[in-house]
């Protein structure tokens, strides 16, 4: 009877052990589930940080020409003027151009009272014409003994004079009708009929607007950069035009030390005399460099530095820059030809961050220093 019982209280125990280990295996194990699930919570957590990822523009580093402008300033005038004037001094009889007109060489402008010289030019040549029928007379005498050879050569001289007279004469009467000597415009009239026209003085202005020029006033850190090879740009109210260096002074202007560059202009331009106009010269050209935007070099301390694309990586890369102008900087070391440059997005980058695949475009090689940004 009593070992039955005690049998019957062992198996109990045993049933309760094996329920308290059974429900300890359990709880174990609802443990080892939650840490697994937080482990996997972890790992997915990091796994989003890395691929957090930052949408980038690249472009591809290429060589290209920096080009160096220089502006000068100065006016447009024809190569070509001409101020009539007259040879006497003498009342005006006729003024037979107005301001705009077209003339040709040849044209008569002005007409000065001619009548005295008129009559200067009749009595001369009434006195040549006088002393070559006594020359011939005398010369023919001479040939039969009836006058002496010293006659004869006294009446030869005054024939001479009075043919330099005559001459003189008929010249001074041409002058009076006084005339261009190139094909032009009429720039300015200075007199008007009955006006009295004084010796030298400008009477009529002609300009030859097909022959235009512009003095631009250079400074010496420029003058031995330019010749007759150096590119020019001129502009005037916005439009521009092709010039060419025509000639240049080796010597300075005193006052302002600025040397004088002639610069001709192309008949297609319209360029008027008179008008101020820029004049851009480039003074220095440089092949094969690399150039980049200047708002995309970063500085720390006295390094500079720009992210280049790794693979899908940004990477920080130490750079130096030269010379930069109009937001383009010269880069003398630290890129290479074919590099793939960040050129936006890369304020909020940091080295070795992940850029997006899907916002990368392939951005047209770099835009460097031509036309306007290679100006100054």
């Amino acid at each position: 009877m009593f070992e039955s019982v005690w049998g019957k209280l062992n198996k109990v125990r045993v049933l309760f052990w094996l329920a308290v280990i059974g429900v300890g295996v359990v709880v174990l194990a609802l443990q080892v589930q939650m840490k697994l699930k937080e482990a996997a919570a972890n790992v997915a957590s990091l796994a989003q940080v890395e691929e957090t990822r930052y949408p980038v523009t690249m472009t591809t580093v290429t060589p290209t020409t920096w080009e160096s402008w220089r502006s000068y300033y100065g006016q447009a005038k024809a190569a070509h003027t001409q101020d009539v004037t007259s040879y006497v001094r003498e009342v005006v009889q006729a003024v037979h151009v107005q301001v705009g007109d077209r003339v040709k060489a040849g044209d008569t402008v002005v007409t000065l009272l001619k009548a005295d010289y008129a009559a200067k030019a009749q009595a001369s040549r009434t006195g040549y014409q006088e002393a070559q029928l006594n020359y011939n007379r005398l010369l023919e005498l001479s040939k039969k003994g009836g006058v002496s050879q010293s006659e004869v050569d006294k009446a030869y001289a005054v024939l001479k004079n009075e043919e330099a007279n005559a001459q003189e004469s008929r010249s001074t009467l041409q002058r009076t009708e006084l005339k261009v000597s190139i094909d032009g415009i009429v720039s300015a009239r200075n007199v008007e009929p009955g006006e009295v026209a004084e010796v030298g003085k400008s009477l009529i202005s002609i300009v030859d607007p097909s022959n235009m020029e512009a003095q631009l006033m250079v400074s010496k850190k420029d003058i031995h950069n330019i010749n007759k090879d150096t590119l020019v740009e001129l502009l005037v109210d916005g439009s521009s035009s092709r010039g060419q260096v025509k000639r240049l002074s080796p010597e300075a202007q005193t006052g302002s030390g600025l040397y004088p560059v002639v610069v001709g202009l192309s008949p297609e331009s319209g360029i008027l005399p008179g008008t101020y106009l820029e004049g851009r010269f480039r003074v220095e050209q440089k092949k094969d460099v690399v150039v980049i935007p200047s708002d995309i070099v970063m500085y720390r301390g006295d390094k500079e530095f720009v992210y280049v694309a790794k693979g899908d990586k940004a990477n920080l890369t130490e750079i130096k820059t030269g010379e930069g102008r109009n937001g383009q900087v010269i880069v003398t070391s630290g890129l290479s030809t074919g590099d793939q440059l960040i050129v936006s997005g890369n304020r909020t980058l940091f080295d070795g961050a992940f850029i997006s695949k899907a916002a990368i475009t392939s951005a047209e090689t770099l835009n460097t220093e031509k036309g306007e940004a290679g100006k100054q």
